[in-house]
């Protein structure tokens, strides 16, 4: 593990020191795993922070975190300097290069010079490689896939025929782009018959995918993933979706033929979308939402989803729903005594304008 100076570490972090610039520290830490000789990173302001239980040599921490400490590099936004520290430390090995003997690629697929090509992978006809590409062990690229500059298959990734990948893709172990969209229809007899899935998938540049994901080909057209957007693990991207430019989509989503998604939306973990939804830019949906119709910017959450400033004043009523309606009840059983009351009154009423009538004749 490399060892760097503090006054190196906040020169990189372009931070402000409290200690000493010449002091060394080796590797990068949490809080409560750091040792002595080891930077540690508080990635948060936040109360209650023990100088006195914390054995780091020195620390990085938000401007804002009142923290007494003899080495404390403070800087503005913890996360992002959390970045630079882990390149600092931990820097991903070169980019490995050749076609590995144990690779099967065929003679009319275009790979550029200084592509990686691991044990086991496939790259079939027709398939162009970029530069710098990387396709590792027992990946499989089908028949006129495009693979732009960069772009990184982990071990066991699937492209099916026809899909486009831009520049500097990531995509993890085992995701799945380009199998049919799950379209039947049933005929007369009831059979479901399968709709013929013809068209592609179109991944953007800097887009990243996680493990086990599935992203389906379009019946007609694109299923599209635009730049810059991440996808978690074990996200269902289904036909004829388009999701817009720098979206966050968290593990275990569900994404319902074509659904359109704008730009820079968030769908936390488990969240689900009907088909033909239309989501606005800045959609940010909540954990285990629903969406069953179209939405415009803004926050939702629940089941079916609404918008997070009804749901503040919905959701906690919940719980005391057994107890309202016990109160309803006995309001319903109240308000029935009162109105049997005033009948009573009412027709005693009528009994005396009845007599008062009769003595007046």
């Amino acid at each position: 593990m490399p060892t760097y100076s503090l006054g190196l570490i906040r020169d990189l972090l372009g931070g402000e020191l409290d200690g000493n610039p010449e002091l060394q520290v080796t590797g990068l830490k949490r809080l409560e795993d750091a040792r002595e000789g080891e930077l540690a990173i508080c990635l948060k302001p936040r109360a209650g922070v023990d100088g006195q239980r914390i054995a780091a040599t020195a620390l990085v921490a938000p401007s804002g975190l009142p923290l007494d400490y003899p080495n404390v590099i403070r800087v503005e936004n913890s996360r992002t300097a959390l970045i630079a520290l882990l390149d600092l430390f931990y820097p991903e090995n070169g980019r490995p290069s050749g076609i590995d003997r144990r690779a099967y690629v065929s003679d009319r697929a275009q790979v550029a010079a200084g592509a990686f090509i691991g044990p086991g992978a496939v790259v079939e006809a027709g398939a162009i490689l970029e530069a710098g590409v990387q396709v590792h062990a027992n990946a499989y690229v089908g028949e006129e896939v495009v693979l732009g500059e960069g772009s990184i298959l982990f071990p066991g990734v699937v492209l099916y025929k026809g899909t486009k990948v831009g520049r500097r893709v990531r995509i993890h172990s085992n995701t799945v782009i380009g199998s049919d969209g799950f379209g039947y229809v049933a005929d007369e007899a009831g059979v479901l018959r399968k709709i013929p899935q013809k068209g592609g998938v179109e991944i953007g540049n800097e887009v990243e995918i996680g493990a086990n994901c599935a992203i389906d080909r379009a019946t007609l057209g694109v299923t599209r993933v635009a730049d810059g957007t991440k996808i978690d693990n074990l996200v269902q991207i289904a036909h004829n979706v388009e999701i817009g430019r720098g979206c966050c989509i968290v593990a275990q989503v569900g994404i319902s033929g074509s659904v359109t998604i704008g730009d820079y939306c968030v769908l936390a973990g488990q969240v689900g979308v009907s088909d033909h939804v239309s989501l606005g830019d800045k959609v940010v949906i909540g954990a285990k939402s629903g969406v069953m119709r179209d939405l415009e910017s803004g926050e939702y959450i629940g089941y079916p989803a609404i918008s997070a400033r009804e749901a503040r004043h919905a959701y906690p009523l919940i719980a005391r729903l057994p107890e309202l309606r016990k109160e309803i009840r006995s309001l319903e059983k109240r308000l029935a005594e009162l109105e049997a009351r005033v009948g009573t009154v009412h027709s005693a009423v009528e009994d005396l304008d009845s007599v008062d009538g009769g003595s007046a004749e």
